[in-house]
């Protein structure tokens, strides 16, 4: 009787094992992630693109398999601003327990999103915040996989030192710069970078103006930039305002030689749309974007991956010819993070152990043409901007060298004013 109590007390012991190991392990089930986008408010149209973006992303991840076996399981959230932001990050990591956030297309969301993330152990993978503080406060869980602001804004200036000046045959000593942005932390970086650059490379900062998103009448801004004739203008806009401000400037016959766009509002769609004709030269500097299938000749399983997500986007949007670069970025942090680091993650529950793979991940070449290549701070120091323009209502790439699908017209503009 002994004996036999003994072996029943050791096989229990060994379900009390097995079940405590069932347990803890954490790669079983569904995977739930959650995605946190302005879909309604101004910015809803490139919010709601990107959504699309993560949905086809997990898509085509649980058609290849899932992460580690598992299944991915979406939660999606509207946040129109960073409040609401906050609040709905806080409701996907407490009522839906997602292991992390895809997001958030505005730099002011994404630091909303990141204080509650980082304090959850939950992580932000962001793909279209480009404030400088973001990377720069410290957050723990936060991984951007795009350019800094601040670098956005110098290489728009670099640019216009090394080839804009000798276009317009002024010495740079000579050129004369204005900046104009949106006054958020986005709006910011850019432009503090542009500002550093500016007098890195001995030219002119004739003006700098800043205005609020709902601004609804530029004009006197407007008028202190006809004052200063600047060559060249180097803007920071979301769309609506990027617009307001072109009818400004040739409302009142303000329009510069040269008008050198720093982020989303110059690079989206409605841009080109909106303007019509006359936004042929302006620039667009931002991510690269809509690269030629060839620039992935090197990994065929990715070139295949970025065929694969054109078409599917293209397919729901019959309007467009090209994906907007917001949508190509969220599908690439998207993509890239559930295929290539989650993949090597130990522990799924653990967020040091995804922090860990995703630090330790290093590629040559993502979704949106550059490589990964995550520091302590979360930022991607392989991701750098591309120098594009409008063209014939198209956005092309004019540098760098190696990923230019075409050469800078337009300089000056035809509709400059002076």
């Amino acid at each position: 009787m002994k004996n036999f109590l003994s072996v029943v007390l050791v096989l229990a012991l060994m379900l009390t094992g097995l079940t405590a190991c069932s347990q803890g392990k954490s790669n079983e089930g569904e995977l739930k992630v959650g995605a946190v986008y302005p879909m309604s408010g101004a910015n809803a149209l490139l919010g709601t693109q990107c959504m699309e973006a993560v949905r086809i992303a997990v898509d085509m991840i649980n058609e290849e398999g899932g992460v580690q076996g598992m299944q991915v399981a979406l939660s999606e959230a509207d946040a129109p601003d960073p409040t609401s932001a906050a609040t709905e990050a806080g409701r996907l990591v407490d009522k839906e327990g997602v292991k992390m956030i895809f997001g958030s297309l505005a730099s002011g969301n994404a630091l909303a999103i990141a204080q509650v993330t980082d304090k959850s152990g939950v992580c932000l993978v962001e793909s279209g915040g480009i404030a400088d503080s973001l990377t720069d406060s410290g957050f723990k869980y936060v991984f951007r996989i795009l350019d800094k602001g601040g670098l956005r804004g110098a290489a728009g200036v670099d640019y216009i030192a090394e080839e804009i000046a000798p276009a317009l045959g002024i010495e740079k000593k000579n050129l004369k710069i204005a900046i104009i942005h949106e006054d958020s932390s986005y709006g910011e970086s850019v432009a503090n970078g542009a500002e550093l650059e500016i007098e890195k490379q001995g030219m002119q900062l004739v003006a700098r103006e800043h205005y609020s998103t709902t601004v609804t009448d530029m004009s006197a801004m407007v008028g202190k930039i006809k004052k200063a004739k600047p060559d060249v203008l180097l803007t920071v806009n979301y769309i609506n305002d990027a617009i307001l401000l072109v009818d400004t400037l040739k409302q009142h016959k303000a329009m510069p030689k040269v008008f050198m766009g720093c982020g989303a509002g110059t690079t989206d769609p409605q841009f080109a749309t909106t303007v019509g004709s006359e936004s042929d030269g302006f620039f667009c500097t931002d991510m690269p974007t809509n690269l030629p299938i060839e620039a992935f000749a090197d990994d065929t399983a990715l070139q295949k991956t970025v065929k694969e997500f054109r078409a599917r986007f293209l397919a729901q949007h019959k309007d467009l010819n090209t994906v907007p670069v917001a949508a190509e970025a969220a599908f690439a942090g998207a993509y890239t993070f559930m295929h290539d680091v989650l993949a090597n993650v130990d522990d799924l529950n653990d967020p040091d152990a995804i922090r860990a793979a995703a630090l330790d991940t290093k590629l040559d070449l993502t979704a949106l043409g550059f490589g990964w290549d995550l520091h302590e701070d979360g930022q991607n120091y392989a991701a750098a901007a591309n120098i594009n323009q409008w063209q014939n209502g198209k956005v092309v790439t004019v540098a760098p060298e190696k990923l230019k699908n075409g050469e800078a017209i337009n300089v000056p503009l035809p509709i400059a004013s002076y």
